[in-house]
């Protein structure tokens, strides 16, 4: 069987508040004694997220779009044999407030071990798992909005309906894991009583299908989601799961332990539009460590080749929040086994919709992208404000929450400061938009201040945004003179390549307790003519209608 996680919790549910959210260089992350980790083994289930135009592989550790060996499992269209995305990660990173220890957890490849685990922690504050739990949770649960529908009316409202006629209730509603999962000797870990989202139809607080309870779909379109996205289940086809940071030692990144619960929902639609070649990601992440975290940081990495891997170009759009990849030049070549895209190929982005909560001020913030010219002081450039994300267009104090702040790329093969992360200081590095050797990224050439290569010294937060930043938020309100991009980098274009890019949110405070979301979305489009940049004017197009898709709770106007 499948299962599927997407669960969110009340604050009066939890027994937490739902609250919003350095140094410049990276410290040493060690990592924790063998003989204080669970023992738990590797993630080892995965399911397809196979809707609409997509066929997409996810994992039960949080990390997806590829088979665990070397292969990418993204397809794009369904049945074409060719691929567009490799790798998805999620990174999470801050410093002890008291003793400034890096703690930090960041997948990428599993090739010296991974740094999450299966199942939900326990809520004793020792944020603790055992691998009985992790082998318990080591699976994906699957639903589909279609299945819920017709459960509620042959079980709940017209039992009698002719399309009810020899109606069995399917597994996957009768095993939604709305309470824990318990253990064959049931038993199980002092754990949050609510898990995966379901509606409750006598607010008993128990997740039983016999009362009509059911995986919370908003099946009469009347939710409010703006608040709480994660108390809800999304798509036409969802898969939901739990995972963490403590079930073992942090064999990726070698970083310490946070005590990160994450409860995760993937998801997509069938419609006959753009949203047809889209997939979506929700992320509820709870701190159950003891730990305050300070300038904490969370990202999400992707590793995304148009069909051959070696010959990308990367780019963003800053008040989209918005991270792209797309070919480096017209015809897209077989690459190592790798089916390219030919002629015309497409370009693929995540849209970075909603991150953590910035630390509380008790003021309601007025600048928004719909009201640029509210922004002032442009000392509180560093993160005060947002032209992306949301919150910041209304008059309620301390709701505002990031979007991307931060759009980094790096480089495979290589290296040196550009290349590939291999330690905990160098991961945290990249989320907070600095090289590997401690300098900060700036604007032009490849990013790495080497005027030669037509960069300048002028620090960035975002590389290669075009014109997408008017208002040059990312270099702290300086005019660096032109736009950037890989093929005009201020002097020679860039050579494609191998790129790699991490979308981060913060910096923020992470308190015990707290809890987050991240929401992104993939969105996938490709011109008919053209040089590849069109496929990128294509895909950003498309984008509108996936950032309307969040802003109306992934409501589908327009179905098949």
């Amino acid at each position: 069987m499948y299962l599927v996680f997407a669960v969110m919790l009340t604050a009066s549910q939890t027994g937490y508040a739902y609250k919003r959210g350095g140094d410049k260089s990276g410290g040493s992350g060690t990592n924790p004694d063998k003989a204080l980790a669970a023992d738990c083994l590797p993630p080892s289930t995965s399911a397809e997220l196979n809707v609409n135009n997509v066929r997409a592989l996810i994992h039960s550790g949080g990390d997806m779009w590829w088979d665990l060996i070397a292969n990418a499992r993204y397809e794009v269209p369904q049945g074409s044999g060719r691929h567009s995305l490799y790798v998805g990660t999620l990174w999470i990173g801050g410093r002890d407030q008291n003793t400034q220890t890096l703690k930090l957890a960041a997948q990428r490849y599993r090739g010296s071990g991974v740094d999450y685990f299966t199942g939900p922690l326990d809520r004793l504050g020792t944020a603790e798992v055992d691998p009985e739990t992790c082998d318990l949770y080591d699976q994906i649960w699957a639903i589909t909005r279609q299945e819920v529908e017709q459960f509620r009316l042959c079980n709940c409202i017209a039992p009698d309906d002719p399309s009810c006629d020899g109606y069995t209730v399917p597994e996957s509603i009768q095993e939604w894991p709305g309470n824990p999962v318990v253990q064959a000797n049931g038993q199980h870990l002092d754990m949050q009583p609510l898990l995966a989202p379901f509606f409750d139809a006598n607010d008993d607080g128990v997740y039983r299908w016999e009362d009509c309870d059911y995986p919370f779909y908003d099946l009469d379109n009347n939710i409010d989601c703006a608040s709480d996205r994660s108390a809800f289940v999304y798509g036409d086809f969802t898969l939901w799961w739990v995972f963490n940071d403590k079930g073992n030692i942090h064999g990726e990144s070698q970083g310490d332990p946070i005590g990160m619960e994450i409860r995760a929902q993937a998801f997509g639609f069938n419609t006959n539009d753009e949203i047809n070649n889209m997939t979506f990601y929700n992320y509820e992440l709870i701190n159950r460590g003891t730990t305050t975290l300070a300038e904490c940081y969370f990202g999400v990495n992707t590793d995304a080749d148009i069909g051959g891997a070696i010959d990308d170009y990367t780019g963003c759009d800053v008040q989209r929040g918005f991270g792209f990849m797309y070919n480096g030049d017209a015809f897209d070549d077989n690459i190592s086994g790798q089916l390219g895209y030919g002629e015309n190929p497409p370009a693929i982005g995540i849209d970075f919709f909603e991150g953590p909560y910035l630390d509380s001020n008790g003021i309601a913030e007025t600048f928004s992208p719909l009201d640029i010219s509210n922004l002032r002081d442009t000392s509180r450039w560093s993160g005060a404000f947002g032209i992306n994300g949301l919150g910041f267009d209304d008059t309620i104090a301390d709701n505002e929450r990031f979007g991307m702040r931060r759009f980094v790329y790096y480089n495979n093969p290589g290296t040196g400061p550009t290349a590939d992360p291999s330690t905990a200081p160098g991961y945290y590095n990249y989320l907070r938009g600095i090289w590997l050797d401690n300098t900060r990224m700036v604007y032009g050439g490849d990013g790495y201040p080497a005027p030669s290569n037509g960069s300048t010294n002028i620090v960035a937060d975002f590389m290669f945004p075009g014109d997408s930043d008017p208002l040059n938020w990312g270099t702290k309100g300086i005019d660096p003179g032109f736009d950037w991009r890989e093929q005009n980098t201020g002097a020679a274009p860039n050579t494609p390549g191998d790129r790699r890019f991490v979308q981060s949110a913060g910096p923020f405070t992470l308190r015990p307790g707290y809890v987050n979301d991240i929401t992104t979305g993939v969105v996938w489009a490709r011109t008919a003519s053209g040089d590849p940049y069109e496929s990128v004017i294509r895909v950003l197009r498309a984008d509108q209608k996936a950032q309307s898709l969040f802003e109306n709770c992934f409501r589908v106007l327009n179905g098949p």
